[in-house]
């Protein structure tokens, strides 16, 4: 595979900048990775199931651990709180954070054949934003209900 597009890998560092905030320890670098990872489970498994997720993450994850050993033991499932302290401590807080903007780099250029580049971008990176909750009256006086 090629490399990450400009604009992959500048929306993979603005999403692990929204997660990590200024995470050092690597307690906090796995917590940040930890929910990072959940909000792209989530949020792209809305879109593309449980089952096309899991297959992106795993094509991202082989191609990502070629250009950053630090991965070798993250699943990027959840739960892998253990694994990325002791990856942060083996590797360092810079190649732990750098392989997961590259592993979330890779992704996006994986959903970009599917489903277009620009697309891509603009999907992952909703997923690192807040959702603004709906509010919804209870009242109908004036509605077509009321």
């Amino acid at each position: 595979m090629t490399p990450s597009s400009a604009a992959a890998t500048d929306a993979a560092r603005r999403l692990w900048a929204r997660a990590a905030g200024d995470a050092s320890t690597p307690e906090e670098i796995a917590l940040a990775a930890e929910r990072m990872c959940t909000q792209l489970r989530l949020g792209l498994g809305r879109w593309v199931g449980a089952d096309g997720y899991r297959a992106l993450l795993d094509r991202a994850l082989g191609v990502a651990r070629a250009a950053h050993p630090a991965l070798s033991g993250l699943s990027c499932l959840g739960g892998d709180d253990a694994p990325t302290r002791g990856a942060v401590g083996e590797h360092g807080a810079d190649e732990v954070t750098a392989g997961l903007a590259g592993l979330v780099a890779v992704l996006i250029e994986l959903l970009g054949r599917i489903i277009g580049a620009e697309m891509a971008v603009r999907l992952v990176e909703q997923m690192g934003r807040p959702s603004v909750g709906r509010v919804m009256s209870t009242e109908t006086e004036g509605g077509r209900d009321g």
